[in-house]
């Protein structure tokens, strides 16, 4: 469901994008180097980057702008950050499936927070719902359970240890070896996620001939035949506050 606003329509996708509909054709899209700084329409509208807007009670600080067309229509994806690969590659380590986590209230997953390293760090959008709560609950009393942080007013990072039968799974993600997974748990992310043989995170655990051309054809070379078809970690894999704590509202 969409909120109207001045004939455009702001509907949340999940908990790290919002996406702008309806009278887009209003709005002017500033870009630098091709990356839309914003957004610009009528009667004073003015989406930048850096900007914290509120949809239906919830805080987004608009860190990416992304145009689409869907369906022939154009829209804008407002977005706090990407998918980290944590989320990914890693929450599966944590339960048997997505629908235990309320993923609707799941911004990220990190290897790494301010206080804690060598970790999973699942960052959530606070929620006053029973729900939720009892989540929080149970959170507490899983064995690896480390760390609660109220990150920011509405914010709060739940933090555990890696379980000790995912640590060699894990020092391989950190290191990029996808394909090195063993395949019971390379079949767990895709049962985890209701993923199938033609997703993408499937050509990757498994190096499907079909990623491997692609990317060639993207880069413009031929791989190794020992080549990861998915890039390695990097600092997007650490939680910074600085991205993800809105600011006030004017």
């Amino acid at each position: 469901m969409g909120v109207k606003c001045n004939d455009l329509t702001y509907t949340i996708v999940n908990a790290l994008t919002v996406r702008v509909g309806g009278g887009t054709k209003t709005l002017t899209a500033h870009k630098v180097n091709n990356v839309i700084h914003s957004l610009e329409g009528p009667e004073g509208i003015c989406i930048s980057l850096g900007l914290t807007m509120e949809i239906r009670k919830v805080k987004y600080k608009v860190n990416i702008i992304e145009e689409r067309i869907i369906n022939g229509i154009l829209i804008y994806e407002l977005s706090v950050a990407k998918r980290t690969k944590s989320y990914t590659y890693l929450l599966p380590m944590l339960g048997p499936g997505k629908e235990l986590f309320m993923t609707d209230k799941l911004v990220n997953v990190f290897v790494k927070t301010q206080n804690h390293d060598d970790c999973i760090g699942l960052l959530y959008r606070f929620s006053s719902d029973p729900l939720f709560l009892k989540l929080e609950k149970a959170f507490k009393q899983f064995s690896y359970f480390r760390a609660i942080e109220d990150t920011d007013p509405y914010h709060v990072l739940f933090v555990f240890d890696v379980p000790k039968k995912y640590r060699r799974i894990y020092n391989k993600f950190i290191k990029g070896k996808y394909s090195k997974f063993p395949q019971i748990y390379k079949l767990h992310i895709l049962d985890f996620f209701n993923l199938d043989k033609h997703s993408q995170v499937c050509h990757i655990l498994f190096k499907t001939e079909k990623r491997k051309e692609l990317l060639e054809k993207i880069l413009g070379t031929s791989l190794p035949e020992d080549s990861e078809l998915y890039s390695i970690i990097d600092e997007r894999e650490t939680y910074d506050p600085s991205i993800y704590k809105p600011k006030k509202l004017l």
